[in-house]
């Protein structure tokens, strides 16, 4: 089981609120409320447990975050009874110290991974402040021991890549810029990515792109990001937002430095995605849209970037349970954007077939041979120039753009690989 946050706040109103409203939609129910008032229906209401609970605060508080509220997550394959989530929720706040407490539990089930919501008194009825001194580690210590005593999954065997529940950007909503740091914060944390253009392909499907820009001041010039909320064909809707303006680590250095970690991060998972991308390949699929079905079959996303001529000039792959986006490129030189064009111009020549440039049909995964042996002395300075390529283009991969430099890009990495190629043969 994990606690994946425990916070503090003054805002009574508004943590019983974000449950409450839950409940209303049919996506959480209560499992107990402990020292508070029921109707005589047996129904708690919003309006009773806030009167409830403010009125057990004493005016002369001093302590200004009054509010405790945490969420405990059980394994997404633990299946329990709501009157075992019940016995742990009970345990877990005595324990921490909170058994006294009025004290309201949710069990919200508007996701896949049924969890609970637990909202409580940060101090007691004469004002004195519940002891939250090491409260983060002794909150592991007892879920630790809950699991032991219930048989539940270790929250250890709980990726930190799994995603909480994140909404598409919807300009019509309002509070765009509170919308768009949630999405960010959310990504951020759950996703690897090395370049903008995958980190665009990682954000299109929550209606959300990025783009670059470059500015000059007093002579000095900055570099920056900007995100811009899209619909769902990609094109901008709203007018596009400073990083500056949502917060930090959204930034167009923090952007940067997660760039650079995740280029070791990705490592040991490009040869499971590689396989996927061969193996279906391998079936021929004779559309984009083919494509796209027969590996979210695989577990694997795919967005494919066009220039207004047709031209595919950017391809990644999202493997969204391992919380990864790669390039093309990034699998290896058979796999870039330019050779997938190739395909789809005609399908009837399916070079994934050609055992001496991929390997054998019936090659294992952990023998990695999707790459024959006589591209390995080549293979990275291909990349590079791939990657470049990929990424020059998928500074903003948004349809409204002007492609002609995305095609002149493409020109120029085919006139440098031939100089690459005539260097080579020289030596």
């Amino acid at each position: 089981m994990r606690i994946a946050k425990i916070s503090a706040t003054g805002n009574l109103g508004g943590a019983l609120g974000y449950n409450f409203k839950k409940v209303e939609k049919g996506e959480a129910n209560i499992l107990l409320a402990a020292e508070l008032y029921q109707s005589k229906e047996g129904r708690y209401t919003m309006e009773d447990v806030l009167a409830d609970m403010e009125a057990l605060i004493p005016k002369n508080c001093r302590t200004k975050k009054t509010v405790f509220h945490c969420s405990l997550n059980p394994h997404p394959d633990e299946k329990l009874s709501d009157e075992r989530l019940t016995q742990i929720a009970k345990e877990y706040m005595e324990t921490l110290g909170y058994g006294n407490q009025p004290y309201i539990v949710f069990k919200h089930s508007d996701i896949s991974r049924e969890h609970i919501h637990i909202v409580s008194l940060r101090v007691d009825s004469r004002g004195q402040k519940i002891n939250d001194k090491f409260e983060k580690r002794r909150s592991k210590q007892i879920t630790d021991a809950l699991e032991r005593k219930f048989g539940l999954i270790p929250g250890s065997k709980i990726t930190h890549r799994e995603m909480g529940e994140v909404s598409k950007i919807d300009t019509t909503k309002g509070n765009i810029k509170k919308q768009v740091a949630e999405t960010l914060r959310s990504v951020l944390k759950h996703y690897e990515f090395c370049s903008l253009g995958e980190l665009n392909a990682i954000l299109s499907i929550y209606n959300l792109a990025v783009e670059e820009v470059k500015t000059e001041f007093r002579g000095k010039k900055y570099d920056g990001l900007v995100y811009v909320p899209t619909d769902d064909k990609g094109d901008k809707v709203s007018t596009p937002i400073h990083a500056s303006d949502i917060g930090r680590g959204v930034g167009y250095t923090a952007v940067q430095n997660r760039m650079q970690k995740s280029k070791q991060a990705i490592k040991p998972l490009i040869p499971a995605i590689r396989n996927k991308v061969l193996q279906t390949m391998r079936t021929s699929p004779k559309t984009e849209e083919e494509l796209q079905q027969r590996l979210e079959e695989q577990g694997l996303r795919v967005v494919i970037r066009k220039n207004e001529g047709g031209r595919i000039y950017g391809i990644t792959f999202i493997d969204d349970k391992e919380g990864v986006a790669l390039n093309g490129s990034r699998l290896g030189k058979g796999y870039a954007a330019n050779v997938f064009n190739g395909y789809f111009s005609n399908p009837t020549h399916n070079p994934f077939l050609d055992e001496t440039q991929y390997g054998s049909l019936s090659a294992r995964l952990d023998q990695s041979a999707t790459v024959h042996p006589s591209q390995l002395n080549t293979e990275e300075s291909d990349n590079l120039v791939d990657e470049l390529i990929e990424d020059m283009a998928d500074g903003s991969f948004l349809s409204t753009g002007n492609d002609d430099w995305k095609e002149a890009a493409w020109q120029r990495k085919l006139r440098k690989l031939s100089k690459v190629n005539i260097r080579r043969r020289k030596h």
